[in-house]
């Protein structure tokens, strides 16, 4: 599956919820390993294609549910 939509969900649930990494790819069953490179790349270049359970559960993320999460640790 093509990486550049994920590249941009990633990024906006990065910047909507100000949310660590490893608690984004734990929310999405996903490794960290897979976040941070498709925020960041490897080697200066970010992925073309991600695994198709990846992207599934990257969809099946629920941005109010992430929000709220990222509320409840700030006020931790």
């Amino acid at each position: 599956m093509q990486a550049a939509p994920f590249c941009a969900l990633v990024s906006r649930l990065v910047d909507l919820t100000g949310l660590p990494l490893p608690v984004l790819a734990n929310q999405a069953r996903i490794p960290p390993a897979m976040v941070h490179g498709l925020l960041h790349g490897r080697d200066g270049r970010r992925p073309t294609r991600i695994p198709h359970d990846c992207a599934r559960r990257l969809l099946a993320l629920d941005e109010r549910t992430l929000v709220k999460l990222a509320r409840l640790q700030r006020s931790q």
